[in-house]
């Protein structure tokens, strides 16, 4: 009888010292998977962080100059037709009409410019002139579009846009003392090319640089339509009435 006890108790420790090495284990392992579990939790929510925050944009000027764009400075990779309609405008209105302050006109449209044609157009000291005629002067200019058309180009950063369009030129008194005000209206045609960077408040909030301008302008209907046929840009006018008498 005492050696069946005997061996009942040396059996009954053999099991206990089983079963705390298999609660060790399972605690072990349980910890283990808790571990796996959250450095996965972490591993998923840096990527979906990496994934939110905005890729960088890497543009390029027409000098093969890298203009990289990241974070909160970069609104859109794109633009569209309104901020082409809009960017034109205000660019014309500055930098081919007159105004008292158009030293700051002026500045302000060539900082619209890409740097190349900013460059070319300071060495050639293209309006000084025209700022020596009319700075301080009372006489202004409204420039309103009229017609805009996307020769070819894309509004992907990166790529240019040539457009075509006409406009009205309004010339008057900056102040009207008398208030007789005889305003005076010429039309206007003009070509240019445009750059796509990233819109961005710091560069443009368009989206679009000028990497080269051309305008001109007419007395009335018939001197505008001549040299449009005469150039073969009459899809300019093809939905034009009859104006001319």
């Amino acid at each position: 009888m005492r050696k069946n006890d005997a061996s009942d108790f040396f059996d009954t420790i053999k099991y206990r010292d089983i079963e705390r090495m298999r609660r060790s284990f399972r605690i072990l392992a349980l910890i283990f998977c808790l571990m796996m579990f959250f450095i996965a939790l972490a591993a998923l929510l840096f990527a979906w962080s990496a994934a939110m925050r905005p890729t960088p944009v890497i543009a390029f000027d027409k000098e093969g100059k890298r203009i990289v764009f990241h974070g909160p400075e970069t609104l859109e990779t794109s633009t569209n037709l309104v901020r082409v309609h809009r960017f034109i405008s205000d660019f014309i209105g500055k930098f081919d009409g007159v105004s008292p302050n158009i030293d700051e006109d002026l500045k302000e449209a060539y900082n619209m410019l890409t740097p190349k044609f900013r460059q070319i157009l300071l060495d050639k000291s293209v309006h000084k002139e025209k700022i020596d005629t009319w700075k301080n002067k009372n006489f202004e200019t409204k420039f309103s579009l009229t017609k805009l058309k996307v020769v070819k180009g894309s509004f992907s950063v990166g790529s240019s846009l040539t457009v075509e369009g006409l406009g009205e030129m309004t010339f008057g008194n900056a102040v009207d003392y008398s208030g007789e005000n005889e305003k005076r209206k010429s039309l206007v045609w003009f070509s240019a090319l445009l750059l796509v960077v990233p819109v961005s408040l710091e560069l443009s909030p368009d989206g679009l640089l000028v990497d080269f301008y051309t305008g001109k302008s007419f007395e009335d209907f018939r001197e505008l339509r001549a040299y449009l046929t005469e150039n073969g840009k009459e899809y300019l006018i093809e939905d034009e009435k009859e104006r001319a008498e």
